[in-house]
């Protein structure tokens, strides 16, 4: 609700007291407007205004106690709410103790009654664990009686085992003395054979070696290329580094001819020679050829 609504009649009587006094003064819209002297404002101006004080004055007052009186309402409302909230925790709270104190009294008559069942149970085993122990003393004694029947029975069939034993100990030493004589035999044969195919093998490896040598010889010589410095009778030792391959990994002198342009014509004769002929028994070519020495001489 407005000023306007709540006062609407003051509001009227105060706005027409205006326009009076505007006409009062004589104020001309249309022209030019004339010089007014000031006057003092008359009564009913200010009462007019001592009106619209008092009006929002009360206005004030009206709203200050229509807030005043909700928020009475609001913090009654919520009191009440509130008592409300502590009943029913109260009820809950009172409801909740007396479930507990229920499920304590329900634990302790179980609790008694598990008490009185597990009793029953021992009893019951110290019952059966008598009988049980009854019949195992029975049981030992029978079987007291059947293991000495048994270690009769056996002690009479181990002095038979124990004959048998002799009998066959003294059959297999003997086939183990003519078995040791026939071994020592064999392994004699196996040994001479042995050295007769080492022997064989030596031969033939040292064969291989010879050949091998002269064909890395030959070759190497032709690849010799001869300095113009060279003269004749040069020779030098030169130690070469292979891979089962014949590839040449190195190639160096190892003892001079006394010519260094001779010495170095030889180590690239064996590079450009490589790879060289070398044995296909890899056990040979790691013995004799992987790395060795050998004289080169050209002439």
């Amino acid at each position: 609700m407005t000023i306007y609504q709540k006062f609407g009649f003051s509001f009227a009587l105060a706005l027409t007291l205006h326009l009076a006094l505007l006409g009062m003064f004589g104020i001309n819209l249309g022209g030019e407007p004339e010089l007014i002297k000031q006057k003092p404002l008359p009564e009913i101006i200010k009462a007019s205004i001592l009106d619209d004080e008092k009006i929002q004055q009360e206005a004030n007052r009206l709203k200050d106690k229509e807030k005043n009186k909700r928020d009475t309402q609001i913090k009654q409302q919520q009191d009440l709410v509130n008592k409300r909230k502590k009943e029913q925790k109260l009820l809950s709270d009172t409801k909740k103790k007396r479930q507990q104190e229920e499920k304590k009294a329900k634990e302790l008559a179980k609790k008694r009654k598990d008490l009185a069942i597990k009793e029953k149970k021992k009893l019951k085993a110290i019952k059966k664990q008598k009988a049980l122990e009854a019949a195992r003393l029975a049981k030992i004694k029978k079987q007291k009686a059947v293991e000495k029947k048994r270690l009769d029975d056996l002690r009479k069939a181990e002095d038979k085992k124990r004959e048998l034993a002799r009998q066959a100990e003294q059959k297999k030493q003997q086939a183990l003395l003519e078995k040791q004589k026939r071994d020592a035999a064999e392994k004699a044969a196996q040994r001479k054979r042995q050295a007769d195919a080492a022997k064989a093998q030596q031969a033939k490896d040292r064969q291989a070696t010879i050949s091998a040598t002269a064909a890395i010889q030959q070759k190497v010589n032709s690849r010799w290329i001869r300095p113009l410095s060279a003269i004749k009778g040069l020779n030098c030792t030169i130690r070469v580094k292979l891979l089962p391959s014949g590839d040449v990994m190195d190639a160096k002198v190892v003892r001079s001819s006394g010519d260094g342009v001779f010495d170095r014509s030889s180590e690239n004769a064996v590079r450009k020679a490589s790879p060289l002929p070398v044995p296909k028994n890899r056990a040979l070519f790691t013995k004799q050829f992987r790395s060795f020495t050998f004289n080169f001489n050209p002439e």
